[in-house]
């Protein structure tokens, strides 16, 4: 029996530059097709599981539009998947509305992480991000007032650019919002991606020693804000670290399950269970 669902929404308004997961290209036709194999492929697995845990990602799950989210939970209800402790959904801040969140919420979606990443408009438009800081409030705002007291923020840091003062900035006015966790990543230059191809060109150095001052910055403020380090990117305040990934992840839970993105593409593709 499965218990823990994770769905790709392989979609983006535009693919940022440091991005190696799969995304296409957000298009309404295809998008369409893919939510129509999306709900075949609950069908086929309703019977094996009970998801404790359920995970939206992306892309850029919040891309979709009312009607297709209405299509998704609704079918989750009525296969009785849609009973989950713990039921995540990915967002961008400029793709996040008051109607989209009342209605996820509505139907049993209890926590978001917001891909953030900077609150610097320079350091967003480096990393080819679609959202403004104005949105990253707004947004926050919003599901606020939609009845979410779960929200993760993503942050990144070691930007290429990116000062120590700039990042204590945003780190600060990160936790001053008020989430109950932060994820924090270091910028990892993957194969295949544009930042990769700058850095092999030339354009930019890595410091690796300011990324380490960087990380520092990060647990200090963390800590004398409230926040338990439970893994090394993960930070927790005032409540359990999320279930999708708690400290002890190997233990006590069911297989999880993918669905993957080749649901795209093969109206009959299998579910793939991850490796061990």
């Amino acid at each position: 029996m499965v218990g823990s669902l994770y769905v790709h929404v392989p979609f983006c308004a535009h693919k940022c530059v440091y991005c190696a997961f799969y995304s296409e290209a957000s298009n309404g036709e295809i998008i369409q097709r893919y939510v129509q194999a999306l709900l075949h492929e609950l069908e086929l697995i309703a019977a094996d599981a009970q998801p404790r845990t359920i995970f939206f990602g992306g892309g850029t799950p919040s891309l979709l539009n009312l009607r297709q989210w209405e299509q998704i939970l609704q079918t989750m209800h009525r296969l009785k998947l849609a009973g989950a402790e713990e039921w995540t959904v990915e967002c961008n801040p400029a793709t996040v509305s008051l109607d989209k969140a009342r209605l996820l919420r509505d139907h049993g979606v209890n926590r978001i992480s917001m891909g953030v990443q900077s609150l610097s408009e320079p350091l967003l438009e480096r990393l080819g991000r679609i959202h403004s800081r104005e949105m990253v409030f707004k947004s926050f705002d919003i599901l606020r007032a939609a009845g979410f007291d779960n929200i993760n923020l993503d942050l990144m840091f070691a930007i290429p650019g990116q000062t120590l003062e700039v990042w204590r900035e945003t780190l600060l006015e990160a936790i001053a919002l008020g989430s109950e966790h932060l994820s924090s990543y270091e910028v990892i230059y993957e194969d295949d991606t544009p930042l990769y191809a700058q850095l092999q060109a030339g354009e930019f150095d890595v410091d690796e020693e300011l990324s380490c001052v960087m990380f520092d910055e990060l647990i200090t403020q963390t800590a004398r804000a409230g926040f338990h380090q439970y893994e090394i990117a993960n930070f927790a305040r005032h409540q359990p670290a999320t279930k999708n990934n708690p400290p002890n992840s190997t233990t006590n839970i069911l297989p999880p399950l993918n669905i993957p993105d080749s649901a795209l593409r093969t109206p009959h593709s299998a579910i793939t269970p991850p490796s061990p």
